[in-house]
């Protein structure tokens, strides 16, 4: 994802608690991807991408998980997707019986991924490498029902997947099970899905010494 975005920080600055916890190495659901320097900028890519590298957890103060949003998420459609989270916040803190805001909480997760714009359901395409593990997988919900073909979008998935969930705990969320898709290694440099040109250092020239090919990175 990035926060390159003063409509988005402002959303969370001012609505939003925000923490980070590092995964890698510590969960089994954790994916690896090339190097990223510090000094590079982010590299646009589709949403949900790297969705085992990273997971955006929206929280409620109960304890329960509203929204999970797996991988890289464009400001724009980030953005939607916290207004929806604080939507969810209103149900779970209201008091109507558990058995009604699940129910409301299932329906605004599936209202809300039929009403995404043509937009954000094509830029949220299964990277090439993730599709073809997908392809093996019989049971995946990226196929069509219509023909088989793992042709659905991970926006769709998701919001699906959390729907399923609802209003969960955190102690009973199964993060692993939401982002199971797609391969655990991120390949950016494999499947020209990303715009390397924008992910180079944006220091000076001769400021920092160059310590890998932006064209073609290697597995660690």
């Amino acid at each position: 994802m990035t926060l390159s975005d003063p409509k988005l920080l402002g959303l969370l600055h001012d609505r939003f608690v925000c923490g980070w916890r590092n995964i890698g190495g510590v969960e089994s659901y954790a994916g690896k991807s090339h190097n990223h320097p510090v000094k590079s900028t982010a590299l646009h890519t589709s949403n949900g991408a790297g969705g085992r590298n990273i997971q955006m957890l929206m929280i409620s103060p109960t304890g329960n998980v509203l929204h999970c949003l797996p991988g890289f998420w464009s400001p724009v459609e980030m953005f939607r997707e916290l207004e929806l989270g604080l939507e969810l916040l209103e149900i779970d803190l209201s008091d109507k019986s558990l058995a009604e805001k699940r129910d409301e909480f299932l329906l605004a997760h599936l209202n809300h991924a039929a009403k995404h714009p043509r937009s954000t359901v094509a830029g949220s395409h299964l990277q090439g490498f993730d599709k073809k593990r997908e392809r093996d997988q019989e049971e995946s919900d990226f196929r069509r029902k219509t023909d088989g073909e793992v042709a659905r979008t991970v926006d769709q998935v998701m919001h699906e997947r959390m729907a399923q969930r609802p209003l969960f705990s955190i102690e009973k969320f199964d993060i692993a099970a939401v982002v199971d898709y797609g391969t655990s290694f991120y390949d950016k440099a494999g499947d020209g899905c990303c715009d390397l040109g924008k992910g180079k250092p944006t220091m000076p020239k001769g400021k920092m010494k160059k310590k890998y090919n932006p064209e073609g990175w290697k597995k660690n």
